[in-house]
């Protein structure tokens, strides 16, 4: 446990000792207020610890899976009936109800969806109608409706068509997607532990690939990009992603070597499931190879390394590092750097200390104006 949540929790005891001397002082303040203060200070440095620590440890990897199936949502007209009842009283102390029936219509526009698996979790994504038409051609286009529309209201269908028709992928064609997904990262916190130094400026390396377009990620950079088929690549990823839960990343640079160690810099080692390769090329052969990522197996690494160094970057080295990667690929057990202690960061102290003023100033001049007396 760090030394900070002690100090957070310290802190706590400040407005403690306020409420006993209000307490002793003040017949407006009762026993329990001046233990309610104590208590919602504790409750405040506990949410601003929180908040410190997921604010320096909060991280995101990349999940790779693939489209399940698609379904189109036809455009239809709603009508819903809204009932209200009203009751009031006459002069005469005579009670009187009244019904009145409102009806609405409201149009629901077509559209299509995409529905995405990863193993771990499922997403569903909005798709245009020309992408829909290609993935249910690829999927076999078996089409069968499998239920029916409806709205946050009750409302009945009186015009166009309220059905869902689903396309299952009965071909098992692959379309590959991506999605982040967040965890906690100690290493991000503290990565002085593993020696990462500060990449300067003048050194040009790539930030890492956050893939804002579900179908299509950003994997490939540097000259990977122009040697490799960015489809293949991520085909390979979501072949990978339910049984090795591994991100692959391929980074093509210049002659000089020493860019893979800051790139791995620059990524603090990577995400929690990242196998980064990285290479270096002259005018026509790879001359250096880095891969890095927090695998538990370094046998996979430095084949991987071997692989760049002998076999050209194209679309054919594709299958070979996946072959590599389903072989010897082991995921690190993140839970192994629960050791590393965090501590939290001076902004936070600042931060606790203005909030516990105010919500101390809140809670006391309630305790004080209220009609509860000793």
């Amino acid at each position: 446990m760090s030394n900070g949540i002690y100090l957070f929790y310290l802190i706590s005891l400040i407005p403690s000792i306020l409420g006993t001397i209000l307490f002793i002082c003040n017949r407006k303040i009762n026993w329990l207020e001046c233990l309610g203060g104590t208590v919602v200070a504790f409750i405040v440095s506990g949410m601003m610890h929180g908040i410190a620590i997921w604010s320096m440890t909060d991280d995101i990897e990349t999940l790779s899976g693939q489209i399940t199936h698609v379904a189109h949502f036809p455009s239809w007209r709603g009508r819903y009936t809204e009932i209200h009842v009203e009751t009031h009283t006459d002069s005469k102390g005579h009670t009187h109800t009244t019904t009145r029936t409102d009806t609405h219509y409201e149009n629901h526009p077509e559209h299509w969806e995409a529905y995405l698996s990863f193993g771990i979790l499922e997403e569903t994504k909005r798709i245009d109608k020309k992408s829909y038409e290609e993935i249910i051609k690829n999927f076999g286009n078996q089409t069968k409706k499998t239920g029916n529309q409806s709205c946050w209201h009750s409302c009945t269908c009186v015009g166009g068509d309220s059905g869902i028709y689903t396309t299952l992928n009965v071909t098992g064609y692959l379309y590959p997607v991506t999605t982040l997904h967040h965890f906690e990262n100690r290493i991000k916190a503290a990565p002085t532990l593993f020696s990462f130094p500060k990449v300067p400026n003048s050194i040009k390396v790539y930030d890492w690939p956050k893939n804002p377009n579900s179908f299509e990620s950003d994997r490939l950079l540097g000259s990977a990009s122009s040697f490799l088929s960015i489809r293949e690549w991520d085909a390979m990823n979501s072949r990978l992603g339910f049984s090795k839960r591994a991100n692959l990343i391929m980074v093509g640079f210049g002659s000089d070597s020493s860019l893979g160690e800051w790139q791995r810099a620059k990524w603090i080692g990577g995400k929690k499931n990242d196998l980064v390769l990285c290479y270096g090329m002259n005018s026509t052969n790879v001359v250096w190879s880095k891969v890095f990522g927090w695998s538990e197996s370094e046998i996979c690494k430095r084949n991987l390394e071997s692989l760049l160094l002998s076999t050209p970057v194209n679309n054919q080295i594709i299958p070979l590092i996946e072959k590599e990667v389903r072989t010897n690929y082991k995921r690190k057990e993140w839970k192994k750097f629960d050791y590393i202690v965090i501590e939290p960061p001076l902004w936070s102290y600042i931060v606790l200390f203005i909030v516990m003023v105010i919500t101390q100033a809140v809670f006391w001049i309630w305790a004080h104006r209220n009609e509860f007396e000793r």
